[in-house]
Formats: structure tokens, sequence, C-alpha cells
């Protein structure tokens, strides 16, 4: 059994005040209790060993524990010391009604310009309820009860009982050899890059990667490219550097390219989702991915062109036709970060992202991520390294892209048959959300809060437009909802569907 915290660092007996000292240790534990310092069935230090941090004899104490058990604060267990009661007193204090002040009100606090524009920006793609927990049809959320879970307890184990104690000082801020090296090999072999493991750069996750991206290349004024609509955590970090945020329509085609040169021909950085476009799921087409990369090369006379952030976020999962190159690979003037995670193949509480540099930008997004966040945790690197490296990850995906699609035409079925003509649903060859379209004019907004209140939780497409919403839909998540309860949950979009056109939300 642990032993109890010392108190000695936080309390000390005042040998000159009036209050005997087994009062002002019996007062200490009554505040630790009634603050929540010391909650039901924490274990008190043993008298002897109070007695001894305190420099007080042991019956002085014991006298104090005893007050304490009077007045039911704390209990003795035989065997297990002395412990905070589960059954409290009224812990309100004994002051009259008309004598209590009011609380203090907290003055506001004073944000910074950055911050202020930052909290003006959504960061994910909605849900109602607590992050942590994923909800039924919430876009981008994988299928984490089939996370490789023995696998990576058995990689864990390894990693607590094989690393030596030496290895968990300061690292790399660019992370881990050993991870950076298994990235470099798993890119080459599931994304067709021929990677420098220096080039790779270990960040906690996607986001971070694009906020490292954002205060390396932005200057106030900057104008930077984003995709109309577009996943919403790109305009926070980008904003707040004070950069010019220019939104580009997305066609069937993907970005327009033309149209953004025209938009912002002195564009300083351009951000695209080319393998499957965050909402609408379209891919960037060949023509149009060679005018962006012959665009970023510049006019070859020293000229550069813009910068490319290229968020492959869910390339992995692609369900029918032809695998899509990324972007990274017809980059030849090295204009192109790319930026990936494992949130989406694994699981986003490991945190782990990363982003592929061309020389020397590399090195300096390395120096600016040790200023801010040292370096990523070692445990989660050295395991996926092993998961990678030992082909683990390559099974994982075999098994996830066949769940993932029977999971998709199982949601997909099910709300065809459940909505009918009032809705256009869209599969998606790539990624792990689909598409509905809605045709009788419901307003996408009041449809979302509908279906929440039905415990569902889709995302409105026009809340991802930065102006006036081309598309009124819904963007709906179908990996982490199990086949069993497609029906039922296709059955809460079409209420939520039939409630908006009740209440005459029409656009």
């Amino acid at each position: 059994m642990a032993d109890a915290l010392p108190v000695w660092s936080v309390f000390q007996v005042d040998r000159c005040e009036a209050a005997p000292m087994q009062e002002q240790i019996a007062a200490f534990f009554r505040r630790a209790i009634a603050d929540g310092r010391l909650g039901p069935g924490a274990r008190l230090p043993s008298t002897r060993s109070l007695a001894e941090q305190m420099v007080v004899a042991r019956n002085t104490v014991s006298l104090a524990y005893e007050r304490l058990a009077a007045e039911g604060y704390v209990e003795g267990r035989r065997g297990g010391g002395t412990r905070v009661a589960r059954d409290l007193p009224d812990l309100t204090p004994n002051i009259p009604i008309s004598t209590r002040s009011a609380p203090a009100v907290a003055p506001p606090v004073r944000l910074s310009a950055a911050a202020r524009i930052m909290l003006g920006e959504r960061v994910g793609t909605g849900g109602s309820g607590s992050a942590s927990i994923p909800e039924p049809l919430q876009p981008g959320r994988p299928g984490l009860d089939a996370f490789p879970g023995r696998v990576w307890a058995r990689l864990a184990g390894r990693f607590w009982r094989e690393t030596p104690a030496t290895d968990f000082g300061y690292g790399d801020p660019a992370g881990h050899p050993l991870l950076r090296h298994a990235l470099a090999r798993y890119l080459g072999a599931f994304r067709g890059l021929s990677l420098d493991p220096d080039a790779v750069i270990v960040t906690s996750g996607a986001q971070q990667a694009i906020d490292l991206v954002s205060r390396a290349l932005l200057d106030p004024g900057d104008a930077v490219v984003l995709e109309e609509p577009c996943y919403p955590g790109l305009r926070g970090p980008m904003a707040a550097t004070g950069a010019r945020l220019v939104a580009v329509p997305v066609d069937t085609e993907g970005l327009d390219v033309a149209a953004a040169r025209r938009a912002a021909p002195d564009a300083r950085l351009v951000t695209v989702t080319p393998t499957h476009h965050f909402p609408l799921g379209v891919t960037l087409s060949l023509a149009r991915r060679r005018a962006l990369v012959d665009w970023a090369g510049g006019s070859g006379s020293g000229d550069d062109g813009p910068w490319i952030l290229e968020d492959d976020y869910d390339g992995e999962f692609r369900y029918s036709g032809r695998p899509v190159p990324p972007l990274k690979a017809l980059d030849g003037a090295g204009r192109v970060l790319y930026v990936g995670t494992v949130s989406k193949a694994l699981a986003p509480a490991l945190r782990i992202g990363f982003v592929v540099a061309p020389s020397p930008l590399a090195e300096t997004l390395v120096r600016l991520r040790g200023h801010f966040d040292r370096q990523p945790a070692l445990d989660a690197q050295v395991i996926l390294a092993r998961f990678l490296d030992d082909g683990h990850m390559a099974g994982h995906l075999r098994r996830m892209r066949t769940l993932y699609r029977d999971r998709r035409d199982a949601l997909a079925d099910a709300l065809e048959s459940a909505v009918g003509a009032r809705a256009r649903v869209e599969r998606p060859e790539t990624g792990i959300n689909l598409t509905v379209d809605l045709m009788d004019g419901s307003s996408d907004v009041t449809v979302v809060e509908a279906a929440r209140a039905r415990g569902v939780s889709p995302a409105s497409l026009s809340s991802f437009y930065r102006g006036t919403a081309k598309r009124n839909g819904l963007l709906v998540g179908f990996a982490s909802l199990p086949r069993a309860r497609a029906t039922w949950a296709a059955r809460m979009v079409r209420e939520a569907i039939d409630h908006a056109g009740r209440s005459g939300s029409g656009r």
C-alpha cells in the first residue's frame, strides 16, 4: 500500500500561536478535506510519521486524529491506518446568511490579439459532449473499438522492461530517431515517398505541425490560400500570425488552382487536402496537382512561388479506384510540406503527427519546436516505431479498410433507405466520413441540432465555410459506428430532418 504524502512542505505547526498544536494539526486536515485536497478514502500519515515531520510528540498527533474522528472527518481501519471518512459531515461553514459576502467577481483577463483571433475560430469537427467520448456519426472519429490494444500493450511492456533509465532525459525535439526512420520507411511503402529521415519531424498531432509551419513561414499581411470550405483547425494558427486568409472554392476537381492564383498571386502559403478534401471528400485532379506544384516552383528565375502545406490526414483508407500519390511525390522544387498523423489510422489520444519538410526549413522547424514543446513523449514514439517496423501497421490497415468499407456501406444503405429523396448520400472512395446533401431545403444547422438531441452528432457542411455556404448538408462519420447500429443512426438522422422540416427551418 502506498504511503500517504508528506505534509511538511505545505504545513508546519506554529509554536508561537495561541492555539494548541493538536488543534492546529486538526484544523489543517479539516481545511484540506473541506477544499477537496484530501478526498474520501485518502490515507493520512501515521501518527509516528506525522510527529516526526512536525517535530512534535506522537501523542499530540494522536489527540488531533481523535478529534477529527469524533467530528466525523476521518475513520480508523484495522491495518489501513487513518483515512478520510467516506461519509463526511456537512462542510458548509456555519455562517449566518446575512453576514456571508457575495462571491468575488474575477476581473476580465486582457488577452493578446493572437489569442482573441484563435479563440474566434473553431477547432475540431463538431460533437456536443465530452471530447473524450466518441459520439455516433461524429466526423473524424476512427473505430477505436478495433484499436490493436493487445499488440500495443505487448510492445509497451517491452518498452518499459528494456528502456534504460538514461533514455528518460531530454530528447531530440525532432523526435526519436527510431520513429523518424520508421516513418520514412512507412511513407515510402504506403505513400510512395522517398524520404530522408532527417526531413521527418515528429509532432504532437497534425495540429502542432500546422502551428509550427504557420509560425515559421507567415508574417502579418502574408496571403494564405485556404480551401473553401476547409478544416477549421487550419484557420486559427494561420490567422493568429496576422496573415491574410484567402478562401478559394473547391469543386469536383478539388481546389481551383487558377482561381487561387488570381485571388492571391503573391500567396506565401497554400493549404490543401488533395488526397481527400475535408469536408467535401473530393480528390485533387492530376492536372490541378501539376498546376499547383508548378506555381510553387516559381518562374525559375529566383522568384519562388508559395509554399504548399499538404494535409494528408486519412489517406491510408482508400476503398476503390487507383491509389492517389501525395502531392509531395510531385515536388521537384522542395516547396511542399507534407503533414500526416496516426490519429485516424490508430487513435487520436496517441498525439503523434509529423511534418516532412525540405532542408533547411526542417532544421528551423525543429529549433522552433524546442521553444514551446521540448520533445514528443518517449514511450509512444518508441512503441509506434516498433509497431511500424514489426509489420503490425500493415496488417492493422488491411483489417481497418475492410471494416471501414463495411461500416460505410452499412450506414450509406441505411441512410438511403431512411431519408429517401429528401437527401443525397455520397459514398467516398477514401477516408472515414461521408456527406449527405439535404434536398428538401432544411437548414443543415437545424438538422444537426435536432440530431444531437437524438444522440447522434453529424456536422453541418455549411459550418466549414468561411464565407457564404455553397453546400447544405451533413458531414457524417462512419468509422466508429458498428454495423449493428447503422439502422438506428439513420433513423435518428431521418427524424432530425423531419423535425427541421416541421419547424420550417428553410435556408
